[in-house]
């Protein structure tokens, strides 16, 4: 049997992974809603409005001041050797089909990254107030 490594040695599992970034995004004043599409229990048909398989694990909002409307983000973590399962390449492709783009984050750099582009439009859709 081999034995386990310690956290700090061995590379970071995609739920640490979704962890850390969860709590950065929350940290950072957004909205954090992890999706569970894997977990979802199909029924005899997809339902509208239902999370079809391959759906992004998290959705984060942002809130707009001065609007009922808020800013989101798509978002597949995966670990650093992670790939997509076909049922996410499928819906990835279906997704950017109508114009969004689910990113493929792997760690919390690319999180942070994220964040500020977030925080950045946000900064721009208030100045057009």
């Amino acid at each position: 049997m081999t034995p386990e490594l310690a956290p700090h040695l061995r590379p970071a599992t995609e739920r640490e992974i979704e962890d850390s970034i969860r709590a950065l995004f929350l940290q950072a004043g957004w909205y954090p809603v992890k999706t569970e599409a894997g977990m979802v229990k199909r029924g005899h048909g997809l339902k509208r409005g239902h999370l079809p398989p391959g759906f992004p694990d998290l959705t984060v909002l942002r809130r707009l001041p001065g609007t009922p409307l808020c800013l989101a983000a798509l978002i597949e973590v995966k670990t650093a050797t992670g790939t997509l399962e076909p049922s996410q390449v499928e819906r990835h492709a279906e997704l950017r089909t109508l114009g969004l783009s689910p990113q493929i984050i792997r760690d919390t750099e690319a999180a942070t990254a994220l964040i500020a582009e977030g925080h950045r439009l946000a900064a721009l859709l208030g100045s057009a107030q």
